[in-house]
């Protein structure tokens, strides 16, 4: 208690002593006047900040630590708070996961050759159980026109035939593998890239 009030009164003491030598290399003008008010709020702050301290902790009491304690209430804290962190754990994970599909998906579709894609990404677990790094990552892709096939060519009329499907290319199957294991530093043997049907 007495080395509380020893430091509460060293404090104050700083503080007008400084507010007195900033006062001294002012010239005198309306700086001064605005110094001095600002000082003012500053040695009051210093002699109010230990009564702000008190009323804050009457205010809101702390809480005991349930480290050392055993029972029931004590039980039910530790269960509940395991149960918190266990769903914020699986909703960041979910976020996660989802973020890296949407992103994995935009890289895909800027590959010449895919008109759309959807993406699965499973990621791996550590030690503790907690979902961290890219797992599995599964690329269904759509193909679509690439580049050479955009060339303007004879327009001719079907009257029978079926729809043509675009077929997956290897150069854009190997394009789409070696683009997101560039990016995200994975090895080629977690992405695969299927066809979507």
């Amino acid at each position: 208690m007495l080395a509380a009030v020893t430091d509460w009164v060293r404090n104050i003491v700083m503080v007008v002593l400084f507010a007195s030598f900033l006062e001294l290399l002012l010239p005198s003008s309306g700086m001064q006047r605005f110094v001095r008010v600002i000082m003012g709020l500053l040695i009051l702050l210093a002699i109010l900040g230990p009564v702000v301290d008190i009323l804050q902790s009457r205010v809101a009491p702390e809480l005991p630590a349930l480290a050392g304690r055993s029972g029931p209430a004590a039980d039910r804290v530790r269960s509940g708070t395991e149960t918190v962190v266990r769903e914020r754990d699986r909703l960041a994970a979910e976020h996660y996961r989802k973020d890296l599909a949407r992103q994995i998906r935009a890289v895909a579709v800027s590959v010449d050759g895919v008109a759309d894609a959807r993406v699965a990404v499973e990621l791996a677990r550590n030690e503790g159980g907690r979902a961290g790094a890219l797992g599995k990552v599964t690329v269904y892709v759509q193909p679509g026109l690439t580049a050479d096939d955009r060339k303007v060519a004879r327009i001719t009329i079907d009257r029978g035939g079926e729809a043509r499907t675009a077929e997956l290319r290897a150069s854009t199957r190997d394009k789409i593998v070696r683009t997101v294991c560039e990016l995200y530093q994975i090895p080629a043997a977690q992405v695969d890239v299927v066809k979507m049907n």
